[in-house]
């Protein structure tokens, strides 16, 4: 993912281009020099309070905080799939305090579906650093009693009425409408702004599917309030290791990753850059936080940055492809 240089060829830091946004003053290359130009930094997230984004944001600020002796603040600015606040930060000058904790599969999807957007997350915006991921499963209300995906199929073709899906995204967007569209099924679109206030509706039977993340699900599924019909991506963790992938109960193909990174302008300087990298790699070594992680449901992104940025770049293909498929492009 890259932004693109003067000729128009994909470069570099052209692949840097989706999630977080760190626009940062002029600072050195040691994490040292942010106490001495000002402690104060802001940590943008694009969803709502209480949401494992927000989680997520108020874990990696505290440890940013902890690592460079400033104090970053997490600011939420929900709506349009984090594209609002990926929009606000890709604007902000190479010399702002300002980062993003972005959802970069997200964006990819979003960027996808807004073929003639203005604002464009892979040339505005930055990848410093992969930070987690964690697994997306789909969930249906108990009150179907479905078991698995193809209980699903055979419900949603049998219904006069149509079962409704929580659309919080260009994630849960796409997930229904692929297989609504290969499997010929009546799902009936319902939008909100953010996972946390669709769990009321949905708990409650008012939305009959969803997705949520496993941290989230499988407390809910063991306490019979929800049922876990399948995977979404294709990560192997212990917790989630009995649960089976959509592609692998028949929807072919059908895998939206869920990764979060820390983002910068891209007119944030390389220095810039380079310091927040470094500063984010630290953080990732340390053995408190990975176990923060974890007890969060989320899993630390190890690969190396430019590893990690190819593979978002990847599959921003993969995502364009998803969507076509989907009927929404």
């Amino acid at each position: 993912m890259s932004v693109s240089n003067p000729t128009g060829s994909l470069t570099r830091r052209g692949l840097l281009g989706l999630g977080l946004s760190a626009a940062v003053g002029s600072f050195g290359r040691s994490p040292r020099a942010f106490a001495q130009h000002g402690p104060v930094h802001r940590l943008i997230v694009g969803f709502p309070p209480g949401g494992f984004a927000d989680r997520l944001a108020r874990l990696v600020a505290e440890a940013l905080g902890r690592a460079s002796s400033s104090n970053f603040i997490v600011e939420n600015r929900p709506g349009a799939g984090g594209m609002i606040a990926a929009e606000s930060v890709g604007r902000a000058e190479g010399n702002e305090r300002v980062l993003l904790l972005a959802n970069v599969d997200s964006l990819a999807l979003e960027r996808a579906l807004k073929t003639d957007q203005e604002f464009d997350p892979l040339r505005n915006l930055t990848i410093v650093a992969g930070v987690a991921r964690f697994a997306y499963v789909m969930v249906a209300h108990p009150k179907l009693e479905l078991r698995s995906l193809q209980d699903l199929i055979a419900t949603a073709r049998r219904s006069t009425e149509g079962l409704s899906y929580v659309d919080f995204g260009a994630g849960s967007r796409v997930t229904f409408e692929f297989l609504r569209e290969k499997f010929l099924l009546n799902l009936l679109r319902v939008p909100y702004r953010g996972v946390a206030p669709a769990m009321v509706d949905f708990l409650s039977g008012r939305v009959d599917l969803t997705l949520l993340d496993g941290g989230t699900a499988i407390p809910y599924a063991s306490s019979g309030k929800l049922t876990i019909l399948g995977r979404v991506d294709g990560i192997r963790s212990t917790e989630m290791s009995r649960i089976p992938t959509l592609t692998e109960q028949g929807a072919d193909g059908l895998t939206i990753d869920t990764r979060f990174a820390l983002v910068a302008p891209a007119r944030a300087s390389p220095a810039v850059v380079e310091t927040f990298r470094e500063l984010m790699a630290g953080v990732l070594k340390d053995a408190a936080f990975r176990a923060q992680l974890r007890d969060g449901a989320f899993h630390a992104i190890d690969d190396p940055p430019a590893q990690f940025i190819q593979a978002v770049a990847d599959s921003a293909k993969h995502y364009r492809q998803l969507a076509q498929q989907a009927g929404l492009i």
